[in-house]
């Protein structure tokens, strides 16, 4: 896939469907404008322009860049679930201790300022150092429920990579909208807006497919072997206790480690009893 331009990378991800173009250069307002418009979003945190495919899209970055490359996810989704948990344990600790630092060295009991004393300038600058700590410590706390749901996110990104229901789930999705372009071509063997989204269907068909044939998942019990209390050791998060059974999923809470008293939604592949 080519384009007249050239300017900065552009990436398909097969793992979620998505184009991501990172530029060398910061767009001009009109650029801006029409990238919006096209349905990017920017994750500043990446430096990147982001959206899920479709042809328009393919076809926006075509004209500003020389090729779009294609890749699976570099970065494994359980890994990304350790690293932002640990982002936010992080951000909790700084938040606490900036918390405390904002009680230490104002006077004891709420004292107020004594206007003309000897203490007034010093006293002020306690309050400042004190009104300071508890902004960061806030905005530390913020950070750190930004992590937290982050780590989620990925929580989940992961059980859809390594469910086997949920990936058969998705080859249905994408079987139907195929089967929608089928029948538009069938009609009009000449639609080209048709035809590229049948040659993408198949092309994530075939990528999900793969992906189920390399699932192994191991003899597990069943939810109804669990009870709200039980203790349960999870692939990734260790020694946990069931809060709570679903229909589907268990709710559990993290009992060991930097994120212990998290609570996270795990398929009953993922646990065994200890």
């Amino acid at each position: 896939m080519t384009g007249a331009e050239s300017n900065g990378v552009a990436v398909y991800n097969a793992d979620d469907d998505t184009l991501r173009w990172t530029p060398d250069e910061r767009l001009d307002a009109n650029e801006y404008a029409l990238t919006k418009a096209a349905g990017f979003k920017w994750w500043g945190r990446t430096g990147a322009w982001v959206a899920v495919w479709t042809p328009s899209r393919e076809d926006h970055l075509l004209a500003r860049v020389g090729e779009i490359t294609h890749e699976a996810d570099p970065d494994d989704p359980q890994t990304r679930v350790q690293r932002f948990a640990g982002h936010a344990a992080a951000a909790v600790s700084r938040s606490e201790q900036r918390a405390a630092a904002a009680m230490q060295g104002l006077p004891p009991g709420g004292e107020p300022i004594k206007v003309g004393h000897h203490s007034e300038r010093r006293h002020r600058r306690a309050i400042e150092r004190s009104d300071q700590n508890m902004r960061a410590a806030v905005e530390e706390g913020k950070l750190a429920d930004y992590w937290r749901g982050r780590a989620l996110g990925a929580e989940r990104r992961a059980r859809q990579k390594s469910d086997p229901g949920v990936v058969r789930r998705r080859i249905g999705r994408l079987q139907e909208q195929l089967r929608v372009h089928e029948r538009t071509l069938a009609q009009a063997p000449d639609n080209r807006y048709a035809r590229r989204w049948h040659e993408h269907l198949t092309l994530r068909i075939a990528f999900e497919e793969g992906r189920l044939a390399s699932l192994n998942p191991e003899p597990f019990a069943p939810l109804t072997a669990y009870q709200k209390g039980d203790v349960v050791v999870h692939k990734r998060y260790g020694k946990c206790q069931v809060v709570s059974v679903g229909r589907v999923n268990l709710k559990i809470c993290q009992m060991e480690g930097p994120t212990r008293g998290w609570e996270w939604v795990a398929p009953p592949h993922e646990v065994q009893k200890p």
